[in-house]
Formats: structure tokens, C-alpha cells, sequence
């Protein structure tokens, strides 16, 4: 039986901090037509998706004496999915799905919008496309959540219940064979340094529990905007014992978890709005046997279990989370017992296979029945 064929969409191609993204692409069961760029994609992975940026001069002359009569980005975008037979959009991203949605509907193809944090969450963001947002919501077959937060966020927002679906993400299994070193003194963090991680509140409870503890050790993995400013901070503040790795490789953060005996991330809703969703760190560092000591924001409680695979502290609580990092680093044996339960769970309720499966079964329920 041949497979289908789907237009699935993303911002960027290969998109360091978006490997959510690429795990999603990679357990889909059909041929893959990659169209990316901006939330309108206007490029394509096998290069056949003619950029409305770099048009021939023909279609120039065309646009303007109306012989084509719609905007260049969408008249090629058209073209291509007819020209490879698509039968289904998959838009990451809501504001991707909204700008879609009219064309899956003109086209007549089944359209899943896939929300991933800051589409359901920024300010600006959700009123810029409330209107379109809504005709979306009513022309999507489905709409992907990663959390129950979210989900109950765009009910709030318009979107029907019951095209509404629940699928979390899963780690890359990479990381179910990682065995952490419980007697190491490397606390590890991964994630974009923006408001929403707050690294400076990762920082500031480090530099409290070293207080305690001044053998311990922050390794932060990821760049982004606040990079400078925690820099920064580490030398006004004389913070010891910071590592700035920059952007790694899967493999190279596996590494740095095996080296590890303990995970942090201090998310936070951000001024504008922004959550996140599920945050994928997080789901493969206690896959890997990582305990957590992170905040209780969007889906993090659906991962992190307070006081049985990790710690859970209010948002800005540095003191909480300097605490709870204290605990684990006296009490080595809690770590491993903490991080084993913590591997445990994910493995038995995030795994690749049954998130690939639940991926796929929706699909084919979104396809017209033959």
C-alpha cells in the first residue's frame, strides 16, 4: 500500500532548539513533503517549492497584469502541494495552521495544526490571530496539545473540544541508555537562555546551594539572548563552577547527562505571555535517570512527580529550588532512587513507539475514508 503523503510544515529546517520537531518528522508513518520557513513556508527540503521571494521574472509580469491572481507565496504553495498529490497538511505551530487553513479548506485536504507553547500563550500573538484562529479552529480536522494546560487554554481561546488532542511528546530513545554519575558534583541545564527558562533564577539558586554545598558544579547547555546577561552575572556576583557549553549535539548532550546527578530548569511565564509546553529537556533528562528540580509551570507537572522523581517549586522561588538542589546533593542515594523512578515512568508512559503509534492513528482518522 503506498504511503501518503503529507505537506508538514515547520519555521526552520533544522532548527537547533526544535528537536521536538524533527522526532515528530521522523515518526511519521508517510512521505514527508518539508515545507519551511517563516510561519508561511516558502521553501521546501526537496527544493521543488518555488520561493515567492526569488520569483521569475514571467510570474512577475503575470501578478501584475492579474493573470495570477493571488499573492506569489500562496499561488506556489498551491501549486506545489497539487503538483505532489498531498493528502494531508500537518502545520506546526498556530499561527502556521491559521495562515494554512483557508488553502487546506479551498483544497480540500485534511489539515492538523500542532501548538507547541508560545502560539498558545504570548499575548501579541493570540490577539493578532484570534480571527484567524478561529476559522481555523473550525476548518482544522485536528489540533495537537502537549499538555492538559494547554488544551485548556485554547478551549478559553475557541477551539472546539473535541478536535482537541493530547499527545506528548516522547525523548529520543538515545537517551534511555544513558546511566547518570549519582556521586558527580554537575548539576546540568539545558534550554534556550530566554525569559521563559529564566537561567538568571537557575543561576541565583545554584549560587545559593553552593552555599551549602561548594563542591557543586552548573553546566549549562543552549544559547539565546540572556546568554550575556547570566555571563554577566556569574562575574558581578562571583559565581563559581559555571560551564557555558553553547549548542551541542544529542550525542554530546547524552554525555554530559551520563557526567551528571542532577537536571534544573527554572521555567517561568514570561512578561509577553509565553509558556512553555511540554519542555522536551526535561522529558529526556529523566528518561536518561536524571532527577529534576524544576517549577510548577505549563506541563511540567505531567512529567515531574514532587517527591518522586524530582522536586517541584513555584515559579521565582529561588530560595525552593536552592533548597530541593541541596537535598539531592546530600542525599545521593535519593538522587539515583529519584532519577531510577523518574526512568521508570517515562518509559512506560512516553514511549517513542506509543507516541509514533498515537501520531499515526490520528492521521488516519484525519484522511477521508475511501
Amino acid at each position: 500500500m503506498e504511503k501518503i503523503k503529507i505537506c508538514f510544515t515547520s519555521t526552520d529546517l533544522n532548527a537547533y532548539s526544535e528537536t521536538f520537531i524533527r522526532n515528530l518528522k521522523n515518526g511519521l508513518d508517510a512521505n514527508i513533503f518539508h515545507c519551511y520557513g517563516d510561519m508561511f513556508p516558502y521553501l521546501s527540503e526537496d527544493k521543488k517549492l518555488q520561493s515567492y521571494k526569488t520569483p521569475p521574472l514571467i510570474d512577475l509580469i503575470k501578478h501584475r497584469f492579474g493573470l495570477i491572481k493571488r499573492p506569489l507565496k500562496e499561488y506556489y504553495l498551491q501549486r506545489y502541494i497539487k503538483a505532489q498529490k498531498i493528502n494531508l497538511i500537518f502545520a506546526n505551530y498556530g499561527p502556521t495552521g491559521a495562515a494554512l487553513a483557508p488553502m487546506a479548506e479551498e483544497l480540500d485536504i485534511p489539515l492538523i495544526v500542532h501548538f507547541h507553547g508560545y502560539d498558545a500563550s504570548i499575548y501579541e500573538v493570540l490577539n493578532k490571530y484570534y480571527a484567524a484562529y478561529q476559522r481555523m479552529f473550525s476548518i482544522a480536522k485536528a489540533i495537537i496539545v502537549v499538555s492538559d494546560e494547554m488544551k485548556n487554554d485554547l478551549v478559553a481561546l475557541g477551539a472546539p473540544d473535541e478536535k482537541l488532542f493530547k499527545i506528548t511528546y516522547s525523548p529520543n530513545p538515545l537517551f534511555f541508555n544513558i546511566n547518570p554519575d549519582y556521586q558527580s558534583n554537575q548539576i546540568l541545564a539545558i534550554g534556550r537562555f530566554v525569559e521563559k527558562k529564566a537561567p538568571h533564577l537557575t543561576l541565583l539558586a545554584f549560587q545559593k546551594a553552593r552555599e551549602s554545598c561548594p563542591k557543586l558544579q552548573l553546566k549549562f547547555i543552549g544559547d539565546g539572548d540572556l546568554l550575556t546577561v547570566c555571563q554577566d552575572l556569574c562575574m558581578s556576583l562571583e559565581i563559581k563552577d559555571v560551564g557555558f557549553a553553547g549548542v551541542l549535539s544529542p550525542e554530546e548532550i547524552a554525555e554530559e547527562m551520563s557526567k551528571s546527578f542532577c537536571f534544573i530548569q527554572h521555567s517561568k511565564q514570561a512578561a509577553n505571555g509565553d509558556k512553555e509546553g511540554t519542555p522536551v529537556a526535561i522529558l529526556e533528562a529523566i528518561a536518561a535517570g536524571l532527577p529534576v528540580v524544576s517549577t510548577l509551570h505549563a506541563g511540567i507537572p505531567e512529567l515531574v512527580m514532587n517527591g518522586i522523581n524530582g522536586f517541584l517549586v513555584d515559579e521565582n522561588d529561588v530560595y525552593g529550588m536552592s533548597d530541593r538542589l541541596v537535598q539531592f546533593a546530600k542525599n545521593r542515594a535519593k538522587s539515583e532512587e529519584f532519577g531510577k523512578r523518574g526512568k521508570e515512568f517515562i518509559s512506560k508512559n512516553y514511549n517513542p513507539t506509543v507516541y509514533q503509534e498515537s501520531l499515526n492513528e490520528l492521521i488516519n482518522y484525519c484522511l477521508p475514508i475511501d
